[in-house]
């Protein structure tokens, strides 16, 4: 008979679960953990499903967990649920197989016909543990770029790098975002800007203009990870000058972090470039996070 429990979810987890995220989040740099109060606002929503998390106890000690979200595709006429897969302690590996087997058992009952987890060489033997369980690859997702302030290369051009002002910068950079992600909409633009603009996690945000017009953006915020930043925006009229913002975001971060990451979808052709344009001005390809698949 196991030592182990599962329990279904109860709110009064939630620290716990954090704390066991965290365990992960402070070694893998692809995956950030979200804070108590995140999750609780998550859980709060009304597409949150209770059955679809499940914890492990060992006595009074909750020692794992797993969830999954259950979304129906239009095209294909069928559910489709999403995992990490379970996250254990440390010395508690059976754990990961139990909480496996009872999920599988919740997706069945909800007839979700296949499963998909998001793996990468970083994420200890996670990628085996997914093949061990059946998951064979779909299909690539983000690939993942690092570089390091003070050692890219150099461009020069004509133009000015400031820090962006929000007040005189806003309607400008939604222009630029529109032209290339006319599907997002105006409203979606218009809030994300917002939102980026009253982010405070944010190291730097710089605008590049030239004759005083703005013409590329591009981030950088925290991550969970110590010594690592992360580009989360990039936009600009042409290559050349998104390449110029990016060195411009370096150059500011030299005192900050060690290394910087990106994460680019190469299935966008949009992205795709600019994964070349990262690799140009020096950074380095160094992983994939690709989606791996399972049928019920």
């Amino acid at each position: 008979m196991s030592e182990y429990t599962i329990k279904p979810y109860d709110e009064s987890y939630i620290e716990k679960q954090v704390e066991i995220g965290n365990h992960f989040a402070q070694k893998w740099i692809t995956y950030g953990q979200s804070s108590v109060e995140q999750v609780k606002q998550a859980y709060s929503r009304d597409n949150f499903d209770p059955e679809t998390r499940l914890y492990c106890f060992k006595g009074n000690e909750m020692v794992g967990y797993i969830g999954a979200t259950i979304q129906e595709t239009e095209e294909e006429k069928i559910k489709r649920a999403q995992t990490r897969l379970a996250f254990v302690l440390p010395g508690h590996e059976e754990a990961f197989n139990l909480l496996w087997n009872e999920l599988v058992e919740v997706l069945k009952k909800k007839e979700v016909a296949e499963i998909h987890t998001p793996q990468t060489k970083f994420h200890d033997n996670y990628i085996e543990l997914a093949e061990g369980l059946g998951f064979s690859k779909l299909r690539t997702a983000n690939e993942m770029f690092v570089g390091k302030p003070g050692k890219m290369t150099k461009l020069d051009l004509d133009v000015e790098a400031s820090e962006y002002n929000h007040e005189t910068d806003a309607e400008e950079l939604k222009e630029i975002f529109f032209k290339a992600y006319e599907n997002f909409g105006r409203e979606g633009i218009e809030n994300y800007v917002n939102r980026m603009a009253e982010n405070e996690n944010l190291y730097t945000k710089r605008s590049i203009k030239r004759d005083g017009k703005l013409i590329a953006f591009c981030n950088a915020g925290r991550t969970a990870n110590e010594g690592y930043g992360q580009i989360q925006t990039l936009i600009g009229v042409d290559r050349e000058y998104k390449k110029y913002a990016i060195l411009d975001v370096m150059k500011n971060l030299e005192s900050d972090v060690e290394n910087v990451m990106v994460f680019l979808n190469p299935s966008l052709p949009l992205e795709l470039d600019e994964g070349e344009d990262f690799v140009s001005v020096g950074f380095e390809k160094t992983a994939a996070i690709d989606i791996y698949e399972k049928k019920l």
